[in-house]
């Protein structure tokens, strides 16, 4: 069985947004994030903490952003005018978020590793 070691812990910092996946089903979308920053390793309890003031901390290095898809021309019409018939596959939208997160590993430096696809 495998045996976690609690004095080898990382905190992961990910920069999360919403992507578009597509228009099945009247439109489906995804998270994703990038890896901003790997801290430790380090005891469980002091990564529970720094994770924990990183979530609700306000003075974090990473601030949100408001994002609008792959380029200026997404979700515009030939016309430039806004029109959610042209939002573009894969392109991350809205508000981001910072999340942190206590695993046993490194974060990896991007989720998902590939674009879920709709079935």
């Amino acid at each position: 069985m495998f045996k976690r070691d609690l004095n080898k812990q990382y905190v992961n910092v990910y920069e999360t947004y919403q992507c578009y996946g597509g228009p099945e089903e009247g439109g489906w979308w995804f998270m994703a994030g990038e890896l901003v920053e790997c801290l430790g390793p380090m005891p469980k309890v002091e990564a529970e903490a720094i994770a924990k003031a990183i979530r609700f901390g306000t003075d974090y290095k990473v601030k949100s952003r408001y994002l609008m898809g792959n380029s200026p021309a997404d979700g515009k019409d030939p016309n430039g005018i806004p029109d959610d018939d042209y939002i573009e596959i894969g392109g991350a939208w809205g508000q981001t978020e910072v999340i942190s997160l206590v695993n046993d590993e490194p974060g990896e430096e991007f989720f998902p590793a590939e674009r879920p696809r709709y079935e």
